[in-house]
């Protein structure tokens, strides 16, 4: 296969409550403006990949969403494909599209994301599993669970979960379209209202209407477009998918086997990474990251981000948008947008001087699905 595959497109709605659009109408939106943003016509279009956000994932029955929203959008596609994965969704997707660029599958894929949870009463208010009969009922309790054996392992304190809380804040604030533009202080944070213990609500997730897209294509018809585009590089998946019978589940994310694997194909380590966008649903996976990617040691992520380290300024660029946490809940997709925008030297006041190798991650379902993207200038 000598056909490489690129981003050469991005493009996204805003991210808030939307009542009144769904959410196949923002993620119209969102493929036109990665559409735009690349100079391609839509009708060159010939893969679709999409990753259907949680208000829809166990509520739209049981016809595909590719099927929906290609029918949407008025495209036939010679590749098309729905992920479910949680959060690992979009950063697989985009994946998954390289795979068929390079093979030549289709020559022009477009991957989306898109939800309307935000304005969708009872989006999250499902069981997952059985153990919600149980009283563990939604990711935040699975997490806790996680947060809970890092500090009894390592020490972990509540200020570190805090300090990744206030550097996405402190980034959402130089981001023009974030959800959440205020910054916040640690105080605020440790005095903000408990969820499920460890966790309080400046370490959730927001939630989101809102819809991303971006636009993978070959090497050669991104030139021809004379539009900067982002390389991929490398990915990587791994899963585990056994929960509470691995004993390692709280303690290890999949991204300890996929995060290296997927730096040692690029040819890169840890260290040359430039800029890091961490799917951070929650604080403590952003620490579980910072380890099992190999930026610190295990159990180490606390001190790690003492100080602002991975604030604007910081000595490592963790999710300059704001991230899940202040720029939106874009299931992933956001993420991978970030990246391209801050390899184009694009981003603004928030750009990372610069930058060439940019890492996406994405962590999903009941801390079962990790993916990795390398992606560089």
């Amino acid at each position: 296969m000598k056909r490489r595959a690129v981003i050469a497109g991005v493009g996204h709605t805003s991210f808030g409550k939307h009542p009144g659009r769904s959410a196949f109408e923002l993620e119209a939106e969102a493929a036109a403006l990665a559409a735009r943003d690349a100079g391609l016509d839509p009708l060159e279009i010939d893969g679709l990949l999409t990753d259907p956000g949680f208000a829809r994932g166990p509520m739209e029955g049981i016809t595909p969403h590719f099927l929906r929203l290609g029918g949407l959008l008025g495209i036939d596609p010679l590749y098309t494909g729905t992920e479910i994965l949680g959060g690992a969704g979009s950063a697989a997707i985009v994946g998954r599209a390289a795979l068929a660029v390079e093979a030549g599958l289709c020559s022009t894929c477009l991957c989306v994301y898109g939800d309307s949870a935000l304005s969708t009463p009872g989006a999250y208010a499902y069981g997952r599993g059985d153990d919600a009969a149980y009283g563990l009922f939604g990711a935040v309790g699975l997490h806790a669970m996680a947060a809970q054996r890092h500090m009894h392992l390592y020490g972990t304190r509540p200020e570190h979960l805090g300090e990744v809380a206030v550097a996405a804040r402190a980034c959402g604030a130089r981001t023009p379209h974030a959800q959440k533009r205020r910054p916040i202080s640690l105080q605020e944070y440790l005095e903000s209202d408990p969820v499920v213990d460890p966790l309080r609500k400046l370490d959730c997730c927001l939630v989101s209407d809102g819809a991303a897209a971006v636009l993978v294509t070959t090497e050669e018809r991104a030139a021809a477009l004379r539009r900067p585009f982002a390389r991929i590089l490398s990915q990587a998946q791994a899963h585990r998918l056994r929960t509470f019978t691995s004993p390692e589940h709280f303690e290890t994310l999949p991204a300890a086997r996929c995060g290296p694997e997927a730096l040692a194909r690029a040819g890169v380590t840890a260290d040359d990474v430039d800029v890091a966008l961490l799917y951070d649903c929650f604080t403590i996976v952003v620490l579980l990251q910072l380890e099992d990617y190999g930026f610190c040691k295990k159990g180490e992520a606390g001190p790690f981000v003492e100080g602002g380290r991975i604030a604007p300024g910081g000595k490592l660029a963790v999710n300059p948008s704001g991230g899940l946490l202040a720029e939106g809940y874009g299931g992933g997709m956001l993420h991978v947008i970030e990246a391209v925008r801050q390899l184009r030297g694009e981003a603004g006041e928030r750009q990372v001087p610069g930058a060439e190798i940019a890492l996406v991650s994405g962590h999903g379902l009941g801390m079962n699905t990790h993916a990795t993207l390398v992606l560089g200038r």
